[in-house]
């Protein structure tokens, strides 16, 4: 009987293609390729899909991205059918709330936005996050007067992430990258447009410490990924994220498939020979439609992925396609962007990112 995962992400492609590499059967269900993950919202929908699966395979996996965050009446679900791979469900759910938090993050050397000093800096802004979201989402500056979010101070700067992967006994920097927004964008100003890896100026091995700590702390396990910006080289987190993000396929590219391995726990890799080897800069961008039409792929290019199928329906805001590139030099990278980005304009309408 073959091996099993079912997949749970915004666009699972990416880990289809790399699981059937290593002799699993997927069963996904996602937002912008298969369009059914609302169907989770339907319990009867959610146990009928896992009683296939469990009928065709014995001991199925489960393996996360985006798109869980909102819907915690289905973690129990899952976790007693399937065997979750990574962080536990209720992770997701257990660190929104910073303010719960505040002890770890103390003792990990740690901020968060309220600690910080607006006056300083004659910042009076503030966001509204909602308590579950992915991705950059629902963030606004306006007033959401729903008790689905909460008010944060606004923090000047480049936001950065850290990615790593961890279990029990061992935790693995794997890189800093630097995360890029969306132009314009009024409806979502802080959704997520990707990132591109980067060397941080500042002295980074305080920082990986501290994260180290909270990995630790939080007793993460899988791959993570966790969201900050840096002020007067004090550390102050944005989001955590226990879970597959856009940021995984570059890495898992440069480990040649081997983080996915790590995550389903597979007996011939071991943690400790994980090394990020390539001296390349890589990154990724996500390219979001200005206005609803019909897709048409008009150009073959080994760096697209993610791409609809032609005479797919892509509406006003979705992500067309993604780009993948890499580069020796960060600016070279930046560079090869802005040159695809010229290039695609002559076909398709899209968001501008800020690179």
């Amino acid at each position: 009987m073959p091996k099993a995962v079912v997949l749970v992400s915004s666009d699972t492609s990416y880990l289809e293609r790399k699981l059937s590499i290593l002799n699993y059967r997927t069963y996904p269900i996602d937002e912008f390729n298969h369009k059914n993950i609302h169907m989770l919202r339907d319990l009867d929908f959610t146990n009928n899909f896992i009683n296939m699966v469990k009928s065709k395979h014995s001991h199925p996996y489960l393996i996360y991205g985006s798109g869980l965050e909102d819907k915690k009446t289905i973690y129990k679900l899952f976790s007693n059918n399937l065997i979750v791979k990574g962080n536990d469900l209720n992770m997701l759910y257990r660190l929104n709330d910073f303010s719960l938090l505040k002890p770890i993050f103390d003792n990990c050397n740690l901020k968060t936005p309220e600690y910080f000093d607006q006056e300083k800096y004659n910042i009076k802004k503030y966001i509204w996050k909602p308590f579950n979201s992915s991705g950059g989402y629902r963030i606004s500056y306006n007033l959401q007067k729903k008790s689905t979010h909460y008010k944060q101070k606004f923090l000047p700067g480049h936001t950065f992430s850290i990615s790593f992967i961890c279990n029990d006994h061992s935790f693995k920097f794997l890189g800093f990258n630097k995360l890029f927004l969306l132009k314009e964008y009024t409806e979502h100003p802080f959704i997520h447009a990707g990132a591109m890896m980067i060397n941080l100026s500042q002295e980074t091995e305080s920082i990986i410490t501290s994260f180290r700590k909270l990995a630790k702390g939080f007793s993460l396990k899988g791959y993570n990924n966790i969201d900050f910006k840096i002020i007067d080289n004090d550390v102050y987190i944005l989001d955590i994220n226990p879970r597959i993000t856009s940021t995984f396929k570059m890495y898992n590219d440069i480990c040649n498939n081997n983080l996915l391995k790590l995550q389903l726990n597979e007996d011939d890799i071991v943690f400790d020979t994980i090394t990020i080897s390539d001296d390349s800069i890589h990154g990724y961008i996500h390219l979001f439609a200005r206005e609803s039409f019909y897709f048409k792929k008009y150009l073959s290019d080994d760096s697209f992925a993610n791409l609809p199928k032609d005479g797919e329906y892509v509406k006003k805001g979705e992500p067309i396609f993604s780009i993948y590139l890499d580069a020796l030099t960060e600016e070279d990278l930046k560079s090869k962007f802005r040159e695809k980005i010229s290039n695609l304009r002559n076909y398709y309408n899209f968001y501008d990112i800020v690179i």
